[in-house]
């Protein structure tokens, strides 16, 4: 088992652990305190919400996010093709569009008012997940121009071919350990992370699992990044090998 399995095993769990625990003390031991702002209602409020049913539909829904957080994490170590992805799209899709559902039960004259809050806050939510989601799958585009090596898109940038130092092309991807700053799902990862042999963090393009793998190393950072063809990365390559020469 890898650093970055490792380390996803042990924040998942803990997760479920929390996560489960919160919806335990709740559906169990009815601990309403645990419900956001719960305490702070009249007593009158407060009864109503425990005999309208909103406590117990609350529950339920816990009880069945937990299960599906529990069904992800498996997908997830188990390094089935996007199904940590989509299993935690269908989390969240679940999780806001209950909280919004279960508004029928709330107090009558707070009922309208919190269908308006939770759904939009469900919309916007979702909407900017999607949107980074979508962002960060788009290929950056990687060329070579007269005097620079350009990176376009998310986390890109143009490195003069005076920067660099040395250029090395490897079948080998150095085992990847963390993300520092980044994006990373299913075999996309781009972004800053700690790699295994190296004391700063590498700026990684990888997309797929297409060998070789171009590593760029100026004197302020390492890049490594590959493409979807061996053609398009060994042009890069012999690319970048010439301007070394000049």
């Amino acid at each position: 088992m890898d650093t970055g399995t490792i380390i996803f095993a042990i924040v998942m769990g803990w997760t479920l652990i929390i996560y489960g625990g919160i919806t335990f003390l709740v559906v169990k031991k009815e601990e309403t305190s645990l419900i956001s702002g719960f305490a702070n209602r009249p007593k009158e409020e407060q009864e109503y919400l425990k005999q309208s049913g909103f406590i117990k539909a609350l529950g339920k829904l816990l009880t069945f996010t937990f299960y599906l957080l529990a069904i992800t994490f498996i997908l997830g170590l188990l390094q089935i093709p996007y199904g940590f992805e989509i299993g935690i799209a269908v989390c969240m899709i679940v999780l806001m569009g209950g909280m919004t559902w279960i508004q029928r039960y709330e107090v009558a004259h707070k009922r309208k008012k919190n269908y308006w809050i939770m759904g939009s806050v469900s919309v916007i939510t979702l909407a900017f997940i999607a949107s980074i989601t979508f962002y960060g799958y788009i290929d950056n585009e990687i060329k070579v121009t007269n005097d620079q090596l350009i990176i376009t898109g998310i986390y890109g940038e143009e490195i003069p071919f005076a920067d660099i130092q040395n250029v090395e092309k490897t079948n080998h991807l150095p085992e990847v350990r963390a993300k520092t700053n980044g994006f990373a799902m299913t075999n996309k990862r781009k972004g800053k992370f700690r790699v295994e042999g190296y004391e700063e963090t590498v700026t990684l393009f990888i997309t797929g699992d297409t060998k070789p793998y171009l590593i760029v190393e100026t004197q302020e950072q390492t890049i490594i990044f590959n493409r979807d063809s061996e053609d398009e990365i060994e042009q890069l390559y012999q690319q970048l090998q010439n301007e070394q020469r000049l």
